[in-house]
């Protein structure tokens, strides 16, 4: 039978989170929020309307 425990050192390293999402989410996962910059912005806006223009 396979073990399909949770690794101890991403259960220990968020223990003390209230709402438990942490655990389920992979170490590599960022967990602070970066403020996109404005070239980031406009790639998105760009590809957006690309996909949304090669829709019609």
């Amino acid at each position: 039978m396979i073990d399909r425990k949770t690794p101890a050192t991403a259960t220990a390293a968020h223990a003390d989170e209230e709402d438990g999402f942490h655990r389920l989410v992979p170490e590599w996962v960022p967990r602070t929020f970066a403020e996109p910059t404005p070239e980031l912005t406009e790639r998105v806006a760009h590809e957006l309307r690309r996909l949304t223009d090669e829709a019609k």
